[in-house]
């Protein structure tokens, strides 16, 4: 979080002076009702002092332990060193209360955006310019983020191409066409019917391996059918043969 502390604490001096000069921002919409009540409490709090609060209670402390519980006691220039060390230390200390305070503060914020805007408003009509030189943490990893979320869909719109509509109907209509129209013999390469008469029916007749493949005969009469189908496909056979010659 980057943004003008003392600007903070000079400006908005009192809850009536936060709500007098903010009270505008909330009736054009910039600040919502709760980012208003929210800041009219906390941006005149207590926590505006607490530097030199913490730097004058450490200082107070060192001087006291000094003089009053220390043995031997302190001598003048210690004292000096001591509480001037302490005073230092206690206005550091304050200084990183009051900044967690204020990180507290603008996470609490419903509209940090706006908040921001509120306050460059406040500067103009106080006779700034506007331009304070500061944003705050939130916005910023906000807008990397956005800024990250846009990159990826970048990236995915630039990903690998999709096959094209038209090349994809026509390979469907290739591989979708019946096999028949593919490898139907021509006209041009049938022979005579008295030619395959007799090897067409011979085909026909059930093998001896693919009787066995199918399995056994269930009992003597499919035995007897079988034979039969045999001899009746030889005399077609026979019959078709004569004609033909």
């Amino acid at each position: 979080m980057s943004y003008p502390l003392h600007w903070l604490k000079t400006t908005f001096s009192s809850r009536t002076r936060t709500a007098e000069l903010l009270q505008p921002e909330l009736e054009k919409g910039v600040l919502t009702p709760h980012d208003f009540e929210l800041a009219t409490r906390f941006l005149p709090a207590g926590h505006r002092h607490w530097p030199a609060i913490y730097g004058v209670g450490t200082a107070g402390a060192a001087l006291g332990y000094g003089t009053s519980i220390a043995r031997p006691r302190w001598s003048h220039t210690k004292l000096v060193w001591v509480s001037g060390s302490a005073t230092l230390l206690g206005m550091v200390f304050g200084q990183l209360r009051q900044v967690i305070a204020h990180r507290q503060f603008t996470e609490a914020l419903e509209n940090p955006a706006g908040f921001i805007e509120a306050l460059r408003n406040v500067d103009r009509r106080l006779g700034g310019d506007g331009h304070l030189g500061f944003t705050l943490e939130r916005i910023r990893n906000e807008a990397v983020r956005a800024d990250d979320t846009v990159a990826s869909g970048r990236n995915r719109e630039h990903g690998p191409e999709m096959v094209n509509e038209e090349n994809w109907e026509k390979t469907g209509t290739a591989s979708n066409a019946p096999h028949g129209d593919r490898f139907s013999p021509s006209s041009s390469t049938k022979e005579p019917l008295g030619g395959n008469t007799c090897s067409e029916f011979t085909n026909k007749l059930p093998s001896s391996t693919s009787s066995q493949s199918n399995g056994p005969p269930s009992s003597a009469t499919d035995d007897r059918a079988t034979e039969q189908a045999k001899f009746d496909a030889i005399l077609e056979a026979e019959r078709w043969k004569g004609r033909s010659e």
